[in-house]
């Protein structure tokens, strides 16, 4: 026993340390049997004092200050982007998490009588008017004839005699096609056709169940972190999202709680890992008492940005312990963009000149991990070389980190603080810090730190519920990776929990739109050493598959235009169709949207230019080195075509930009080098 519990207080010392001592020894007895007696000491209540349930001590049971430790299970451990799946191939568990939400399950209706025969107020009408009768006795016609329109107009209109010859040939005819299997073939076919119906009903109720759970479930699901290892050895961290089991859940949030719960992440050795929450009281707990915790992260610490977290927990909030009010964050976030309408920012560039780039004995040297501009560089007097030393020009699709190994006459397509523009957190406080709130950049909060005032925003806009949608991001991911569109506000407060830190935007509901689909346009942007911009003139165009509607917000293919890195197929248009096809669909010159577009992307990268770290590209030293940048900007356009600036990416891959112009490469490096050549193919602004 002893060393067992030694071995368990060395794997598990670094979780052990939120436990208080005491209680590690009666922890490892109960992990070693996975013994779950937190119900001899606790109960559930439904309606006291919360509407839905809480957790109580049991009348007669008390609970003392470190007195017991209890173990909680796990009802549901997941991922954000399977649970829908998850849920819709596990009928039980979306029953028990029903259940544990308090999620009122509407019950699956079977197919009526009345739907089968497709009970239909246009056929009723058609038999009356035909028949000339009452639509009751119309109706009753079409019920006697299975709703056979032609069949219960004839029952209707016909003399007595004719209608019995043709009863007698009509049962004549049936048992003919009795006896020919034709009428059991039929039989088979309508049952066929009622059970398809019955399935497509049966999946629908399915998925709005699994849908109202899906909501739910962000005022139930905590998360933990985990390392493991990858193929190439190194470790990475990962995090599960999980929902605690019916006691677990049941605790509600106070600021003076009673109990603690953390995570703990048992390890059985060769047997593996098993998941628990561990539960103790950190007071005296009296019979019947209710039993709380606190729901609120320690990284916030602003009242008001604790008050805007609760309410993703508002049916889990013990009466009285909501802090600020509603109106106290829609006050913040009132203020907070009148500061920000208020900007008149003036850019003023500040970076060095540029040097001149030329070689003694004719040549520049390009160092390159890029494999676009290795494939498609082939300037004569321009040579690749494999000695990074040796370069005039090194181009690195990988972030680079040894500035100080630069040397004087080197050039480097990178600025070292060009994360001001490619990370969406910082891109943000750049522009909310310059420009404030233009009109080329939709309203925008960091979840990290400006949770209070995206809340308040979003509770000013609570009454338009179909149009209060916002779309999060991670700060510095691309390709669409974790991107998801919403209106529930839980889920969107929750995100402040994400391992991956985010931006909520609020969503471009009424965007251009070519041919009904959603567009965005990929501009490449060579920005040189002096801060001069230049737009590439050509420019590629992503659309989505499918027609534009808000009906159905996590169909990829109508809200997104990114899927060169997803299963789905992708259109090729190219940018002089796109243009003669708008300007015929919109009745449009492109020729001003575009200079709108050129004023946007100028915009952005000025203040970029004209601000010191840690908001904009200049550096407090001097460099021997010289930088350029090339991005991808990433623009929409709204239905009164304004361009919408979406974001600024690192290192664009090119190679899609290389097939369509094949002198891609050597013009961005002519243009680095201030020669016409290159500056023929952009716009510089």
């Amino acid at each position: 026993m002893s060393s067992a519990f030694e071995a368990f207080v060395t794997v598990h010392q670094y979780q052990l340390a939120a436990i208080p001592e005491d209680l590690w020894l009666p922890l490892f007895m109960k992990l070693g049997e996975d013994y779950l007696d937190a119900g001899n000491y606790v109960e559930l209540h439904y309606g006291d004092p919360l509407e839905g349930y809480s957790l109580h001590v049991k009348g007669d049971q008390s609970l003392s200050k470190h007195g017991e430790i209890f173990l909680v299970d796990h009802a549901w451990t997941t991922q954000p982007d399977s649970a829908h799946k998850e849920l819709e191939n596990n009928p039980n568990l979306l029953e028990r998490l029903e259940n544990l939400m308090d999620i009122e399950k509407e019950e699956f209706q079977e197919e009526s009588d009345e739907e089968e025969l497709e009970h239909d107020a246009e056929a009723i009408d058609t038999v009356a008017k035909q028949a000339n009768v009452s639509h009751e006795v119309a109706r009753q016609a079409l019920e006697a004839e299975k709703y056979e329109v032609v069949n219960a107009i004839m029952r209707l209109t016909i003399d007595e005699d004719f209608k019995r010859e043709s009863e007698r040939l009509q049962d004549q005819v049936l048992g003919q096609l009795i006896a020919s299997g034709k009428a059991q073939e039929k039989e088979e076919k309508e049952n066929k056709e009622k059970e398809e119906r019955r399935k497509k009903r049966h999946a629908e109720w399915v998925k709005n169940r699994v849908d109202n759970v899906c909501d739910k479930m962000w005022s139930y699901l905590q998360t933990y972190s985990y390392s493991i290892l990858k193929q190439d050895g190194q470790p990475e961290t990962q995090t599960a999202w999980y929902v605690n089991d019916e006691v677990g859940s049941a605790l509600c949030h106070s600021v003076d709680p009673n109990v603690i719960c953390v995570p703990f992440i048992f390890s059985r050795g060769a047997s593996g890992m098993i998941p628990y929450t561990v539960m103790f009281p950190i007071k005296d707990i009296a019979a019947g008492e209710i039993m709380t915790c606190d729901l609120i992260p320690k990284t916030l610490e602003r009242p008001l940005d604790k008050a805007a977290y609760l309410l993703a927990y508002e049916n889990r909030i013990l009466p009285g312990q909501e802090g600020a009010s509603k109106d106290d964050i829609k006050a913040l976030a009132k203020e907070f963009r009148d500061k920000l309408a208020k900007k008149n920012y003036q850019p003023s560039i500040s970076l060095p000149a540029k040097g001149t780039y030329q070689r003694k004995d004719g040549q520049l040297y390009v160092y390159s991990t890029t494999e676009f501009v290795r494939n498609n560089l082939s300037l004569p007097n321009v040579k690749l070389t494999d000695t990074r030393e040796k370069a005039d020009i090194i181009w690195s699709s990988q972030d680079f980190l040894d500035w100080d190994s630069l040397k004087a006459g080197q050039m480097i397509n990178q600025f070292r603080y060009e994360n001001c523009l490619t990370q969406k957190q910082k891109f943000t406080e750049l522009v909310q810090k310059t420009y404030g709130s233009p009109a080329w950049m939709p309203d925008t909060y960091n979840m990290s730190n400006q949770l209070a005032e995206f809340t308040g925003d979003y509770l000013d806009n609570d009454e338009s519920h179909e149009t209060n949608l916002w779309v999060t991001k991670p700060w510095n991911f691309a390709r669409g990776l974790e991107i998801s569109v919403g209106r529930y506000l839980p889920k969107i407060i929750r995100q402040h929990d994400s391992p991956t830190p985010k931006i909520a935007q609020r969503y471009l509901i009424k965007p251009c739109l070519y041919n009904n689909k959603k567009f965005d346009l990929r501009y490449i942007v060579l920005v040189t050493s002096d801060g001069t911009v230049n737009v590439y003139k050509m420019f590629w165009i992503r659309l989505a598959n499918k027609k534009y509607n808000l009906d159905n917000l996590d169909d990829y293919e109508a809200q997104f235009t990114v899927m060169n890195y997803s299963n789905f197929p992708m259109t090729q248009l190219d940018h002089k169709s796109f243009i003669h096809n708008m300007e015929k669909q919109h009745s449009i010159d492109w020729c001003k949207v575009q200079s709108d577009i050129n004023a946007a992307i100028k915009d952005v990268f000025m203040a970029a230019a004209s601000e010191k770290q840690p908001l904009g590209l200049i550096g407090s030293e001097n460099t021997p080195y010289e930088s350029f940048g090339m991005y991808g900007v990433d623009v929409m356009l709204d239905n009164n075509y304004q361009p919408i600036i979406l974001e600024v990416n690192f290192s664009p891959d090119c190679t899609r930009a290389c097939q369509y112009d094949p002198q891609f490469v050597n013009n961005l490096l002519l243009a680095t080098l201030d020669d016409k050549k290159g500056l023929e193919a952009f716009n510089v602004l």
